[in-house]
């Protein structure tokens, strides 16, 4: 066999790429500082999809690595193996001529560089102390020269594996609101969007194993349906509100628990929930209403009396006692999926009052729905009441009140049953 000697070892003479492996194994000095050959083998293995390595080329590497010494990998000598084929055979569970093509693979590759005896034959012996006197085998130099290009791929594609699973999240996010949805306006009796071709798509299967690519057009694919049918329901809503129902003289309800009277019930509590301490701006429109009816906003309504009227919040809450309104934000945003309550109508609730109001509003609702009072769509009752908000026609203060006498009921007064004498 014909060989050329290039001061290290004997090389093949077959490749270019054999050449370029035993270039790479004269510019060994060690792996860096605090790198052991455990993390060598760990980054280049996640590194090995995106240089296009099979799985049975990172066995072999692996098999190979796991033999050699931690003190080979110092610099002072190479990291050599010497399995003999009916060895890797065995390791491997592949077949003597699978094995030499996926040596050869491996010596193209640039990751071993072989170190070829005068018989070629593989062999080594170590002194006493492990350390490696003389060896011919494999020489896993290379892979240490190319730990800076195994760390980058590695790191690279831990960045788009996190890609991934936070695409394939927000496509379940994006696919399970357009369900609720087009649920939502199905159960309402909307015609005027092909709901049920909606919800096909939102069901199809998606790829096996889709590329990032993919996902990211999958992911601009559904944001646009669902931006489709939003906007189908929001348009379906007006038009159903818009359509004539015909004369009735019946009170119109709101959708919360009026106070019996302006100062019949609560008088002192309504007095230092509704005034704030500061003077407030004259405004000529709040001036004509009855106090009872005044704008009311997350400065007037304070956090305690949430807390107190709705005692459902503490299933929600880390601590009651020490919630702040961030702690209610975060509470009613965990209790929405629970009641039916889609993303987009939380976002539609904030956008209309504001994040703090709109948390106030979905307490209610939870309240409403703890009670039995709310059965079929707690999503359309919020949606509801967003529309009322930007009417100014919603009114949080009354219906805090009427729960908090729901959770604390006023006592009636004991009648006296002993007469006079």
């Amino acid at each position: 066999m014909q060989t050329v000697s290039n001061g290290i070892g004997d090389v093949r003479r077959q490749a270019d790429a054999q050449w370029a492996a035993a270039r790479l194994a004269a510019t060994y000095q060690g792996l860096p500082e605090g790198i052991s050959k455990a993390m060598l083998l760990d980054r280049f293995e996640r590194a090995a999809p995106r240089l296009g390595y099979g799985d049975g080329l990172v066995r072999l590497i692996r098999a190979l690595v796991r033999v050699t010494a931690e003190q080979d990998w110092t610099g002072r000598t190479h990291p050599l193996a010497w399995p003999s084929n009916d060895a890797l055979c065995e390791e491997l569970q592949r077949s003597r001529s699978c094995v030499q093509g996926l040596i050869r693979l491996a010596v193209r590759a640039g990751l071993v560089h072989m170190k070829d005896s005068g018989n070629g034959k593989r062999w080594g012996y170590r002194d006493e102390r492990g350390v490696i006197v003389e060896a011919f085998g494999f020489d896993l130099a290379p892979m240490a020269a190319r730990w800076d290009e195994f760390a980058d791929h590695a790191a690279a594609r831990g960045l788009e594996q996190a890609q991934r699973r936070h695409l394939k999240r927000k496509l379940g996010e994006i696919r399970r609101e357009i369900r609720t949805v087009c649920a939502d306006a199905v159960y309402r009796g909307f015609t005027t969007y092909d709901w049920a071709g909606a919800v096909d798509l939102a069901l199809g299967r998606l790829p096996r194993t889709p590329s990032l690519a993919e996902l990211a057009a999958l992911h601009e694919t559904f944001q646009a349906l669902l931006a489709a049918v939003d906007a189908a329901w929001v348009r379906a809503r007006k038009s159903d509100e818009s359509e004539p129902r015909g004369f009735s003289d019946e009170a119109h309800k709101e959708p919360t628990t009026q106070p019996r009277s302006a100062g019949a019930t609560y008088s002192s509590l309504r007095q230092e929930v509704v005034e704030p301490a500061a003077p407030r701006p004259e405004r000529a429109v709040a001036a004509e209403r009855p106090e009872v009816e005044a704008a009311i906003s997350e400065e007037i309504i304070p956090l305690s009396l949430v807390l107190e009227a709705i005692p459902e919040l503490a299933d929600f809450l880390e601590d009651p006692a020490a919630a702040q309104w961030e702690d209610l934000v975060d509470a009613v945003g965990r209790a929405a999926p629970l009641m039916g309550i889609n993303l987009s109508a939380v976002r539609e609730a904030r956008d209309a009052m504001g994040k703090n109001r709109a948390a106030i509003a979905l307490a209610t609702v939870l309240a409403r729905w703890k009670d039995g009072e709310i059965r079929s769509s707690a999503g359309g009752y919020l949606r509801a009441m967003c529309e009322r908000e930007r009417f100014g026609g919603l009114k949080l203060l009354p219906s805090l009140y009427g729960l908090k006498e729901r959770s604390d009921p006023p006592r009636p007064h004991a009648r006296r049953t002993g007469r006079a004498e």
